[in-house]
C-alpha cells in the first residue's frame, strides 16, 4: 500500500485526492488542510435566498477535466445567463452593453474598433487550437516542457498587451475592452503576463459559462468525499523531511507521520514549508494579489452609474482602469426593490460605498483573500513540478493563469507522474 500526503484541500488538493484514488487505487491517503474547510479559494457563501461565489465563480465547456468530473461526480449545473447582460463602465459612465444578440453586439463593436475585432477572434482560435494540445500530449511531464512542446510558451514569455499590439490591435481596444475582461478573473489589466490574458479572454469568449446549482464549493467537497481521504483540518504542515531509507517525514505541530510521496497543492509562498534532505529545485518567490470582497443589499442609486431612473441595471459591471481600484460589479434583483451587489476590489472597500451604491443599503459579508493568485508577469519558464523524486508541487502552474481547470490539470499530471516515480 502507497501512503500519500496532500498539502492543501483547494480545487488543486481535492482533484489530486481523486486521482490518486483513480490511478492509485490501493493508496492510503492523508489531507492536510490548515483552514477548517475544504475548498481553498473556492468559497459559495448561501444566505438562504442566494448564492454568492466569493472565490471562482465559473467554468465553460472548453475546461474539459472540470466538466468530466462534475459529470462524474453527477453534480448539477446551471448556465450563468446573467452573463450575457454585461456592461462596461469608466468609473464615469456605462459606455457598451452587450445585453441585446451577439450578432447585433458584434456589428456594435466592429462598427466602433474596425479591424481590431476579427482580429482578436482569429488569435483567439488559434491559441484555442493549442491549448487542446495540451490535453493530447502525454503526461506526465513538467509544465514548461509541455507548454514548449505545444508551442504556447510564447504567450507567457511577453505581456498580453504587447503581444495584442504585435497582432495589430491598437491600444484603445485594449484598454476599452481587452482590460475589463481581463479583470474578471484577475483584477490585472491588459499588462498581466500573456497567458494569464489568454486564458481570461478565453474564459469568457464565444462560450456560456456555468456554475453548479449546489454552489461551486461543492466540487472540492465532492472530490475529496470520492477520494476516500483522511483529512485533517486546522492542520498547518510545518515541515517535510527526506528520511535515510527515502521516505518523506511530515510534520505537523507535534505529530510527525511517514509518507511513501508528497503531493503539495498550495502556493510555496504562502504555505511557509521547512524542507531538510530535499535538494528541490530553486523556485523564484511570487508576489500574490490580495482581492477585497464585499456583498451588499439594497435599493440601488442609478445615479452612481450615471444611469438615468427608465435605464435597465446590466448584470455585470466591469471596469476600465480608470475605475480603479473597483474592478468588478455583480448584481443580482432580489425581492421588491432590493438587489445583491458583490464588489471585488484590489483595495480594502469603505464603508462608505454602501450608502454611495443604495438607499437603506447594507454589507452581507466582507471576505478578503490574501493571496488570491500570483501576479501575473511575463517568466521565462515556467517553476518545476517535480521537486524532488515522490514530491510533487501543482501550483507551479499558477506562474502562467490560475483557474479551475488549470489546478485540476496540475493535479492530474502531478498525480500520474507520481504514479510513474512510484514505479
Amino acid at each position: 500500500m502507497v501512503k500519500l500526503a496532500i498539502i492543501g484541500s483547494g480545487i488543486g488538493g481535492a482533484s489530486a485526492a481523486y486521482f490518486a484514488r483513480k490511478y492509485l487505487p490501493n493508496s492510503k491517503i492523508m489531507v492536510y488542510e490548515r483552514e477548517n474547510r475544504v475548498g481553498g479559494r473556492v468559497l459559495t457563501y448561501n444566505d438562504g435566498k442566494n448564492k454568492t461565489e466569493l472565490g471562482a465563480a465559473f467554468f465553460n465547456f472548453n475546461n474539459k477535466l472540470i466538466c468530466e468530473l462534475v459529470k462524474e461526480l453527477n453534480l448539477n449545473i446551471k448556465r450563468i445567463e446573467e452573463a450575457k447582460d454585461i456592461a462596461l463602465w469608466n468609473g464615469n459612465e456605462v459606455f457598451f452593453k452587450a445585453s441585446q444578440p451577439k450578432f447585433y453586439n458584434m456589428l456594435k463593436l466592429i462598427a466602433t474598433y474596425k479591424f481590431n475585432v476579427p482580429k482578436l477572434i482569429i488569435s483567439l482560435k488559434e491559441a484555442e487550437k493549442e491549448i487542446k494540445k495540451l490535453y493530447r500530449t502525454q503526461m506526465p511531464t513538467e509544465f514548461w516542457e509541455l507548454f514548449e512542446s505545444t508551442g504556447l510558451d510564447k504567450w507567457y514569455r511577453k505581456r498580453f498587451d504587447q503581444i495584442l499590439i504585435e497582432m495589430g490591435i491598437d491600444q484603445r481596444f485594449i484598454d476599452e475592452i481587452i482590460t475589463p475582461i481581463t479583470r474578471i478573473i484577475y483584477s490585472q489589466d491588459a499588462t498581466l503576463g500573456g497567458f494569464a490574458g489568454l486564458s481570461s479572454v478565453l474564459g469568457v469568449y464565444g462560450e456560456s459559462v456555468y456554475r453548479l446549482i449546489e454552489g461551486n464549493n461543492v466540487l472540492p467537497s465532492k472530490l475529496i468525499e470520492a477520494s476516500n481521504s483522511n483529512v485533517k483540518l486546522k492542520s498547518k504542515v510545518e515541515s517535510i523531511e527526506k528520511t535515510s531509507t527515502d521516505y518523506f517525514r511530515v510534520t505537523v505541530g507535534r505529530h510527525t507521520s511517514i509518507f511513501d510521496g508528497v503531493i503539495i497543492a498550495s502556493p510555496l509562498e504562502t504555505a511557509n514549508i521547512t524542507f531538510d534532505g530535499v535538494s528541490n529545485q530553486v523556485l523564484n518567490v511570487r508576489e500574490y494579489q490580495k482581492i477585497y470582497i464585499r456583498a451588499m443589499k439594497g435599493e440601488i442609486k442609478l445615479g452612481y452609474f450615471n444611469l438615468d431612473k427608465s435605464a435597465k441595471l446590466p448584470a455585470i459591471i466591469l471596469t476600465t482602469k480608470e475605475a480603479n481600484p473597483i474592478t468588478r460589479f455583480s448584481i443580482t434583483k432580489s425581492e421588491k426593490n432590493e438587489s445583491l451587489v458583490t464588489i471585488t476590489s484590489k483595495e480594502p472597500i469603505g464603508n462608505e460605498i454602501v450608502d454611495e451604491i443604495f438607499t437603506d443599503g447594507r454589507t452581507i459579508v466582507d471576505h478578503t483573500w490574501t493571496a488570491a493568485y500570483p501576479i501575473f508577469n511575463p517568466i521565462e519558464r515556467l517553476p518545476f513540478t517535480c521537486l524532488y523524486k515522490r514530491l510533487i508541487y501543482l501550483n507551479g502552474i499558477e506562474s502562467a493563469a490560475s483557474s479551475l481547470e488549470s489546478s485540476t490539470f496540475a493535479a492530474l499530471n502531478g498525480i500520474k507522474m507520481m504514479k510513474q516515480q512510484l514505479g
